[in-house]
């Protein structure tokens, strides 16, 4: 089953786990799952109207989905699924 690898400010909701074991054959299924099983993840990874928040990035195997075919990317049994979240602010 996919690894996916949790951000810290959702690990709370996970049992302060950095990592779950999650099963799914696209990462759509694996994200619907992770919502099924935590819920409380829900307000962290979906806006009100269900869609990913658009500061997410989801990587499977260090790829970002928006360059394969997003949520329908097929997962493999040893696939790494990460879930980060866009990072604010700069230099001056």
């Amino acid at each position: 089953m996919p690894k996916l690898y949790l951000p810290t400010i959702m690990r709370r909701d996970v049992g302060n786990r950095s990592r779950v074991v999650i099963p799914g054959q696209t990462v759509g299924s694996v994200l619907s799952q992770l919502v099924a099983d935590f819920p409380d993840v829900q307000a962290h990874l979906l806006d009100e109207t269900g869609h990913m928040r658009p500061h997410i990035n989801v990587f499977v195997n260090g790829n970002d989905i928006r360059t394969l075919q997003g949520p329908e990317t097929a997962l493999a049994e040893r696939d790494e699924v990460s879930l980060i979240p866009a990072m604010a602010g700069g230099s001056r």
